[in-house]
């Protein structure tokens, strides 16, 4: 079995094992690393003078080191990229959780056919070679101790300060069940929570529910969201190959919910059953398709989705509509054995954008969501990203919570603050493309004087 098997196997089994031999000293002094990668870590951080009680093996790191041996993997065993704000990006400038960590990088054991994450990373030669890798804790270590323990500078510290909340899973799932051997994810909630720290963790893995994770999620500081597409089991585990059931995230949803976590499930990206237009222009797609058994369905989801989220005790769904590229599209129809090129409109398909369904028809799922909502006694809220500011505006009416679109803010205790908080001048400043931020930010400006009638802060020189 080659390497890759043997992780894939390891995620769907969730069989690792629960420590990696090293046997932790009770004084500071005694410990000590010398690996290939531990070494400067253990370096790194053994010379900050935290109050912060290292217990971390960081020879988890060598492991994979010396698992590749000559043959270390492209960018090396290490990812790099620490916290990342990205609501200087013109796809996300409204979003309210937009300060980021991925805990392991450049892949994702889920292997979700449709991830946007996926088909960037592969472009480039970066998706899962062979598999995901963890990020550099040393570095985060020393960011938090910086900028809370210390007045030297950071590039971080007036986003820290503020307790703007972090977003845990972005480009990649950082409760894959690799963590269980690696232990990074779990090292990670150990730092938030010493320095009390906001986060909110999105996943659709059940690890996070496991008793080793559960008494790491503290009820005032983090919340938990999981993304379920539907109910649907054997088409979910087609398009997501590499992640838990449904069923299993159900569960793990009950189990966080009883720990007092405040829980939401993302339906994002909510697939549409039918073409555009089947609800809401059906003679046009009639004459499309010429009869109704001729239309074609993709069933991800039933009448028993929304008891099935009545009883894992989420407190909300997030709602937020598909778009999908063309090579998704493609990736997508393959492993769900449906043509999708045959649910978006002859028009839309032209070119080598994006896809997206007409707002009349994403209203339509959207306002059904809402009323199943109502029925069964969980909220209700929307997420724009992918399909244009407009969303984030135009939907306001159907979200329970009118200050925060992921419901958070008033839920859990630390929460006071969102993204949306953090001015221009910082979003700019932590740009890897300043000429696309400041078009972000003159598109921001002009979706607020449309939908608001004014800017929430004075221009800024660019």
């Amino acid at each position: 079995m080659s390497l890759e098997q043997t992780e894939v196997a390891n995620v769907i089994t969730g069989k690792f094992p629960q420590n990696i031999g090293f046997k932790e000293s009770s004084k500071k002094s005694e410990r000590s690393f010398d690996g290939p990668i531990s070494k400067a870590m253990w370096a790194k951080v053994s010379a900050l003078d935290s109050k912060y009680p290292d217990t971390f093996d960081w020879s988890a790191y060598d492991q994979l080191y010396n698992r590749f041996g000559d043959n270390q993997p492209r960018g090396g065993v290490v990812f790099k990229t620490t916290f990342k704000l990205v609501n200087h990006h013109l796809t996300c400038t409204k979003c309210h959780y937009s300060f980021e960590i991925d805990s392991y990088g450049r892949g994702c054991m889920h292997d979700c056919t449709y991830c946007y994450a996926k088909e960037q990373l592969s472009a480039h030669g970066y998706w899962k070679r062979p598999i995901p890798f963890p990020v550099d804790l040393s570095e985060v270590r020393k960011t938090l101790y910086t900028v809370f323990e210390t007045d030297k500078p950071s590039k971080w510290r007036d986003v820290m300060m503020k307790r703007v909340p972090l977003r845990i899973g972005s480009m990649s799932d950082s409760f894959m069940w690799m963590d269980q051997k690696y232990g990074v994810t779990k090292e990670l909630l150990r730092m938030l929570n010493f320095y009390k720290y906001p986060y909110v963790i999105f996943t659709r893995s059940d690890l996070v529910a496991h008793e080793d994770y559960l008494p790491l999620i503290d009820p005032n500081l983090g919340s938990v969201q999981f993304s379920i597409s539907g109910n649907n089991e054997k088409l979910t585990k087609s398009i997501e190959p590499g992640a838990p059931s449904p069923k299993r995230r159900f569960e793990a949803l009950k189990t966080l919910a009883d720990a007092g976590i405040w829980t939401a499930i993302r339906v994002n990206p909510l697939f549409p059953l039918r073409p555009d237009g089947y609800f809401t222009d059906k003679d046009t797609l009639l004459k499309r398709f010429g009869s109704e058994s001729a239309i074609p369905e993709l069933p991800l989801y039933d009448e028993g989705f929304f008891s099935d989220i009545a009883e894992s005790k989420a407190k909300t769904v997030i709602a937020g509509f598909v778009r999908l590229s063309p090579a998704s599209i493609n990736s997508m129809s393959k492993a769900a054995e449906v043509d999708l090129k045959q649910f978006f409109t002859p028009e839309v398909m032209k070119g080598h954008n994006d896809k997206h369904y007409s707002d009349r028809e994403i209203s339509h799922y959207y306002r059904w969501f809402k009323q199943e909502s109502l029925k069964y006694g969980f909220r209700f809220t929307t997420c724009y990203i992918g399909n244009g500011a407009k969303d984030y505006y135009q939907y306001q009416s159907l979200w329970d919570n009118k200050k925060d679109c992921c419901d958070i803010v008033g839920n859990v205790k630390s929460f006071t603050t969102t993204s949306q908080t953090v001015p221009w001048q910082e979003r700019i400043k932590h740009a890897s493309n300043e000429v696309a931020a400041k078009k972000g930010y003159a598109e921001d400006r002009e979706m607020e004087l449309i939908f608001e009638g004014k800017n929430n802060e004075p221009e800024i020189q660019l």
